[in-house]
């Protein structure tokens, strides 16, 4: 009886030593699981916070499209409007065509226009002795957009 209540005292020492192990892994986790926690707290708000950003970030980017589409058109307004201001006074001798001679002087004033380039053998071949009022194939050249670039009379430059 006696070797048997050793054995169980040994057993029971043996467990006691076994929980306290237990008890000190089950704190050490206890203290992992709280830092996950942490982690995955800091991790929500970072991905919440990164998706309002993005969100932000999307609906700048498409103000400044609009803003920059809104320039655009404005720009070619004013280079249209120069441009019609100088065609006209180009054609020095009032009769409504643009001779071969003004176009020379026309094509230079039109270089001297801010924020427009213009393709002078193009141009030439669109206008030159041409009334004033047959301007619209020029000016729609201008205006659309769908003009391939090998066919451009005038190009838009903008002012950086």
């Amino acid at each position: 009886m006696k070797e048997t209540h050793e054995a169980i005292q040994a057993e029971v020492n043996r467990l006691h030593q076994e929980n306290e192990r237990l008890s000190k892994n089950i704190g050490e986790l206890s203290g992992s699981v709280e830092r996950l926690e942490d982690v995955s707290l800091a991790l929500d708000t970072i991905t919440q916070t990164q998706g309002q950003s993005i969100g932000d970030f999307e609906k700048q980017v498409e103000e400044n499209r609009n803003i920059l589409k809104n320039m655009k058109t404005n720009l070619k307004s004013s280079v249209l409007q120069n441009l019609l201001s100088v065609i006209m006074s180009s054609d020095a001798d009032k009769d409504m065509v643009v001779d071969h001679e003004e176009v020379e002087v026309l094509i230079t004033r039109i270089q001297n226009i801010g924020g427009v380039e213009v393709h002078d053998d193009r141009f030439r071949a669109a206008f030159a002795g041409r009334s004033v009022s047959s301007l619209m194939t020029v000016i729609q050249n201008l205006l659309r957009d769908d003009i391939p670039p090998e066919e451009r009379i005038f190009e838009i430059k903008d002012k950086q």
